[in-house]
C-alpha cells in the first residue's frame, strides 16, 4: 500500500494540483490498498504458526480502513463522523495551534483596518456606494489573477480546513472569503472625471486600470459631494470571490463576482488640512 501512494505522489508531483485532489486520490488508492493487508491477515489467520501475525494485520487493516472512512468523508462529502477523533490526533502530533488560532482571528476579523494612502482621522473618512461596469470588472477579476499568480493574494482560507472555517463561520454569523476580510489593494487612487469620480487601482502606480465608479459619498451625490468637499482615496479594499457560510448543519460554498469597498478622506473645501 506504502508503494502504491509513493508512485501516486511521485506521479502526482509533476502536476500543478491542489492539495484536496490530491487527498481524494490518496483516499481511493488507501482504500483499494489496504485490501492487501485484509488478505495477509486471512492467510495468516489460517495457519496457527501465523495467527498472531494475522491478527495483527487485521487490527492494522481496521485502523487504517477506519481513516480512510475519515478521510472520504472529509474530502467527498460536507457531513463529519461523530467519532472522528482526527482533531485529538493533531493535537497529540503537535499541529500548529498557534498559528490556526492566529489565521481563525485573521478570518474573523472585520474591522475596517489596514494601511492606508495616507494619515487620516476616522472621523475624516466617509463610505462610498459604487457602481462596477463590466469593463471595470474585467479589469478588476484580471488584477485579482495577477495578484493570485505572483504569490501576492492567496484564495485558500488562510490554510484552514473546514473544521476551522466551520469554527469561523459560527462566531462571525458571517460568510468566510477564501481571501480574507477586508484585502487592500497594492496601490490605489480616485481621478475625478467628467461623469463622477472613478478609482483606478493595479499592482503598483505604473500598471493601474479603471476599477469602479463612485455613486455616492457618504449621503451625498459624488458630485454634490465633490462641490462640497475636496475627496481622496483612504482604503480601497477587495472583497467577494468564493466564500463558505454555515448551513444547517456543514458548510455552504458559493461564488461571487469580486468587487471593492472604497472609503474616501474628505475636507471642506475652504479647509486646506485633513
Amino acid at each position: 500500500m506504502l508503494t502504491a501512494l509513493d508512485i501516486l505522489n511521485r506521479l502526482l508531483s509533476y502536476f500543478n494540483i491542489q492539495d484536496k485532489a490530491k487527498g481524494k486520490a490518496f483516499t481511493v488508492v488507501a482504500f483499494v490498498a489496504n485490501f492487501y493487508l485484509l488478505y495477509t491477515a486471512i492467510q495468516g489467520l489460517r495457519y496457527p504458526g501465523y495467527r498472531l501475525q494475522g491478527f495483527l494485520f487485521l487490527l492494522g487493516f481496521l485502523l487504517l480502513e477506519y481513516f480512510i472512512v475519515l478521510n472520504a468523508f472529509y474530502y467527498y462529502t460536507d457531513k463529519q463522523l461523530k467519532f472522528d477523533i482526527s482533531p485529538k490526533v493533531e493535537k497529540l502530533l503537535g499541529g500548529n495551534q498557534a498559528q490556526l488560532k492566529a489565521a481563525e482571528s485573521k478570518l474573523t476579523k472585520n474591522t475596517m483596518s489596514g494601511p492606508a494612502s495616507g494619515l487620516f482621522k476616522e472621523e475624516n473618512i466617509l463610505p462610498t456606494a459604487i457602481n462596477i461596469a463590466p469593463a471595470q470588472q474585467r479589469n478588476l477579476d484580471n488584477l485579482v489573477k495577477h495578484l493570485q499568480e505572483n504569490g501576492h493574494l492567496a484564495a485558500n482560507y488562510s490554510g484552514l480546513d473546514d473544521r476551522a472555517i466551520m469554527r469561523v463561520a459560527s462566531k462571525s454569523h458571517q460568510p468566510v472569503y477564501a481571501i480574507g476580510n477586508l484585502v487592500e489593494l497594492p496601490f490605489f487612487k480616485v481621478v475625478p472625471e467628467a461623469g463622477g469620480v472613478t478609482v483606478v487601482g493595479g499592482v503598483n502606480a505604473l500598471n493601474v486600470q479603471p476599477l469602479a465608479t463612485i455613486v455616492s459619498v457618504g449621503l451625498l451625490p459624488v458630485k454634490q459631494a465633490q462641490k462640497q468637499y475636496k475627496l481622496a482615496a483612504a482604503h480601497v479594499y477587495l472583497t467577494g470571490g468564493q466564500s463558505k457560510l454555515m448551513g444547517r448543519r456543514s458548510l455552504i460554498t458559493k461564488e461571487e463576482p469580486y468587487s471593492l469597498t472604497v472609503q474616501l478622506a474628505y475636507t471642506l473645501r475652504d479647509n486646506s488640512q485633513v
